[in-house]
């Protein structure tokens, strides 16, 4: 309900520097909180891309090679598996079993 409710301020010119300078100080410090919040962002983000790729075994030259496809929208950022290993994962065999 307060929501529509204009705000008042001080007539006297003295009163309002005040106001002017505590509302700045707050600003600043609100500022300096969202500066904070904002490098602890950037070093979680690090932290979970160093796992990822420590996860998966990826050189940062890989991860450098995934991220410049995917940079470039490249429709296969993820390069295609070799002819000796079938989609599901099993590797197929070159050497018939039944003809040893």
């Amino acid at each position: 309900m307060n929501e529509n409710k204009k705000k008042r301020y001080p007539v006297d010119r003295a009163k309002l520097h005040a106001l002017l300078e505590k509302k700045e100080q707050e600003l600043n410090a609100l500022k300096a909180e969202v500066e904070e919040i904002r490098a602890l962002t950037k070093q979680a983000d690090f932290a979970a891309i160093n796992a990822t790729a420590e996860m998966y075994n990826v050189t940062p030259e890989q991860f450098a090679h995934f991220m410049e496809a995917m940079k470039n929208s490249q429709t296969q950022a993820v390069p295609p598996l070799p002819v000796s290993v079938k989609a599901d994962g099993e590797e197929e065999n070159p050497i018939d079993i039944e003809d040893a």
